[in-house]
């Protein structure tokens, strides 16, 4: 579920809500090895999952262009895994490059924030993301302490979505596909993925049919393809085999 709220002064914020249901579905048995024969898996999976919103959207790549301010709340079952959520968010920025510090929750500098989920367990964690302009500016996760599942595997996943995955990758070996209900910690996919959303050479904001077939080079340099073939597989990519007309509007509250 995606909302988006107009504010003043011509400011426009996306508020990104998606929900993740542990033991969603039954383990894949992909591989978790990278070889530059997976270019077009890999450059797809990423296209999913960063270049849409709840699986169908098309959406601008959005990412953390500044320092993250974590703070945990406090609440039943929170201190138990404080840690392994900050050591989460701190794995997923240091591949990012984003800095990470620690605050009091009631820190005015606080941006991202993990909470206890008001749920009844059927929706184990959530993410929600606050993006301007392809930055973004705020993430929350909330985590459902007594859902069912690995809150492992609930934590990596939506620490993901945090970081400017705000879709899915189905398809592919990877903690943002509920087809892998067994992985718990990110795949080598995922760690390219993440490498690739935050290289310079992608910019906050970026069209879906820029962001595309830059990212693909990048993946396809990422998994040692030789320049001349990732030319050639990367050329006129569109967005997971979509038409790029399809891309050609832009939301006005966007």
């Amino acid at each position: 579920m995606i909302k988006v709220e107009s504010v003043r002064r011509r400011l426009a914020w996306t508020l990104l809500t998606l929900g993740f249901v542990c033991g969603f579905a039954v383990a894949g048995r992909a591989s978790d090895t990278l070889s530059p024969a997976l270019l077009p898996d890999a450059a797809g999976a990423f296209d999913d999952a960063a270049l849409r919103v709840n699986d169908s959207q098309p959406a601008d790549l959005v990412r953390w262009t500044g320092p993250i301010y974590l703070a945990i709340a406090e609440g039943e079952g929170m201190q138990a895994i404080a840690a392994e959520v900050e050591a989460s968010v701190r794995t997923l920025a240091a591949i990012a490059r984003v800095s990470v510090s620690r605050v009091n929750i009631n820190d005015s500098r606080r941006n991202f924030l993990v909470r206890p989920a008001d749920s009844t367990g059927r929706v184990a964690c959530r993410a929600s993301v606050y993006s301007q302009y392809g930055r973004i500016a705020s993430a929350e996760v909330e985590v459902y302490v007594g859902g069912r599942g690995s809150l492992t595997r609930c934590i990596n996943h939506e620490v993901m979505h945090a970081f400017g995955f705000r879709s899915h990758a189905h398809a592919a070996f990877s903690i943002l596909s509920y087809k892998q209900a067994r992985l718990l910690e990110l795949s080598a996919l995922d760690r390219v993925m993440l490498e690739t959303l935050y290289d310079p050479r992608l910019r906050p904001g970026m069209r879906p049919t820029e962001a595309t077939a830059a990212a693909c080079t990048i993946i396809a340099e990422k998994l040692g393809l030789a320049a001349r073939d990732a030319a050639t597989q990367c050329a006129g990519r569109d967005v997971s085999g979509r038409q790029v007309a399809l891309f050609g509007r832009r939301d006005r509250d966007q």
